[in-house]
Formats: structure tokens, sequence, C-alpha cells
């Protein structure tokens, strides 16, 4: 009897693709060649999205099959039947804003929808959480599940209750991005590159002040090509930080000066008190999430980065994101 050899492809479900994140994901997955037979692809994509609309890379275009399942996390039984024909998933799919969605999608939902796949079948999941909610040494803050806003709360409650899926702790893989940027004519911008340029415009002024204060970035496509890594060679379960190297405030800006060609002749120190008074005679109130961000402002950890991996880098500086932004 003959085989069709796209039944031979492993099935992975990907909910979040319409996404900054998720449309790098789903481009550099669907590039992804059988090992064996390199002209072939080595996946069947399917897509879990509301609005196809919003997918700004036309699936008829992208060297692999995919289908495109309509729908959301909210309604994501009606698809029980086809995710126990799933070998793989990876969940970039997330809710801020409104409190009754964010929890919904964000635990309840997601929850169920590692309890529909077929632990007989699906042999990895790959679950996108977020690095605010750990401690240089990736454990989970406390404050974080207590005070953080609905998003960082309920990211921490799904954190506690991985354990309650049949995936864990073998097969489930969490990954927690820093800083991301991402974004182009055919991928939606992140939050924080969208608001790049306007930053950009207050360099005259920032140049000169000093913020004690560190972070990792790490660019969408960079993390892309770690998922295409680990879909690939799984590693098992565990927990990750993407990020390139960490950097403080001051060498990013001194960068970006360099790569402006603008000197810098002194630097006075920005006093955290500041922004409590700001805060103050703004009349916004901060919440004890706020303070612990503006005590502890060091945000760095032991981050992977696709150097680490023995894998190319696109975006491993700040000059990189400049060239591509700018």
């Amino acid at each position: 009897m003959s085989c069709r050899w796209e039944d031979l492809l492993r099935n992975l479900f990907l909910t979040g693709a319409s996404g900054c994140l998720g449309h790098y994901v789903l481009e550099r997955l669907a590039q992804q060649r059988d090992p064996e037979f390199p002209e072939q692809p080595a996946y069947h994509l399917y897509i879990l999205i509301r609005n196809p609309s919003r997918l700004r890379l036309p699936p008829e275009r992208l060297p692999a099959p995919i289908t495109l399942v309509a729908g959301d996390l909210l309604r994501i039984r009606e698809h029980a039947a086809l995710l126990r024909q799933m070998d793989g998933l990876i969940h970039m799919a997330a809710a801020w804003g409104d409190p009754t969605l964010t929890w919904a999608v964000n635990v309840t939902h997601t929850l169920e929808l590692l309890s529909l796949l077929d632990p007989e079948r699906c042999q990895q999941v790959i679950y996108f959480s977020t690095a605010s909610l750990l401690n240089q040494a990736l454990e989970p803050l406390a404050i974080a599940g207590q005070a953080g806003t609905d998003y960082i709360r309920s990211k921490y409650a799904m954190l506690l209750r991985r354990q309650e899926s049949s995936f864990w702790p073998d097969r489930l893989l969490t990954l927690y991005p820093t800083l991301l940027f991402g974004g182009s004519p055919h991928h939606p911008y992140s939050h924080i590159t969208a608001g790049l340029k306007e930053v950009l415009r207050w360099l005259d002024l920032i140049r000169f002040l000093r913020v004690d204060a560190s972070f990792h970035f790490i660019h969408a496509a960079d993390v892309a090509e770690m998922v295409a890594h680990w879909v690939a060679h799984p590693p098992g379960g565990g927990d990750w930080v993407l990020g390139n190297p960490p950097l403080s405030v001051d060498e990013c800006v001194e960068q970006v000066c360099a790569y402006f060609k603008k000197r810098i002749y002194f630097r006075l120190p920005l006093p955290i008190g500041l922004f409590r008074t700001l805060a103050f005679l703004l009349r916004v109130r901060l919440s004890a999430w706020d303070e612990y961000c503006l005590r502890h402002r060091h945000f760095v950890y032991p981050a992977l980065s696709p150097a680490a991996l023995g894998l190319p880098c696109r975006f491993p500086t700040v000059a990189s994101l400049l060239d591509a932004y700018l």
C-alpha cells in the first residue's frame, strides 16, 4: 500500500501565530526540510487563528503544508479530535488587558489545550511564558504572583500549574523571552520595536543620564531559529530564558550614541526617587509590582541565544537592531 509523503510529516499545532513572534516561528518552521528527504518539508503546520486576515504571511506562499484552524483558545474543545492527531504543540498565544479574558486564555484554556493532546502521540510541548516571572536563579518570584499585572499573575499561576499536564516535566519545554524585538512589512512589530523611534527622539537628553539597570534583549527571528532547532532535536523538558548577553542601560546608550556618532560629554545619575516623585506629581499610583521593579532593576539571567546552541544569530548587538529598524 502506497503512502503519500504528506502522511509522513510531523503534525505541529501552533497558537499565537498571528503575533510578532508567531509569524517568525511559523515562517521558520515552514522552511524546515526533512533530513532524509531534503526536497520535502519536515512538518504539516496547523495554525489556530481567530482572524485569518491578521496573518501577513500567505500560507500558500510558504514551503510547507499549512492548515488554518478557525477559532480561538476559548473554544479549543471544538478541535479535540484534531488535537489528538498532533505530534507537537507550540503554544505562543497569550492575552492581556481584560482580566477575565487574560485568566481564561493564559490559565484555564491553556490547561484545557494541554489536556486535549494525546500523550501517547504528542512528543513535545513548547510553551512561552515571560522572564519577568523569574529571579536570577530562574525561580518563580512570589511577588509576581501577588502583585503583578493580571498578565503577570496569570502567567505565574500557569507556571505553578504546569505539573497538572501529563507532559510535565519531561516533554514540556518552557521558554521565557526577555525584551523582544521584531517586525517587518511581513511580520507584525513587537511593542518595544514599535516604540523604538519615539525613544530615540530623546537620545540627545538620554545620553547625558546614567541609570543603574540591566537587561537582555532578543529578536523574534533568533527565537524562531532556536525553536526550529528544539523541534528538530527535542531536548526534553526544562526552563530556558531567551536573550543575548546582558547589557546595562548605560552600555546600551553608549552603543546607540556610537552608532549615531554622538559624543557623551558627561553623565548625571538618575535617582530612582525621581520616578516616585514624578508618579506623585502625575497622580500615578505605583503598585507593589512597580515598586519591586524600581528596587530590582537588574533583570539578568543565565540566558540562551542562538550562539549558545551553535546556531547563527541575526541580531546579536544593538547596532544590528538599529540597522534593521532605522
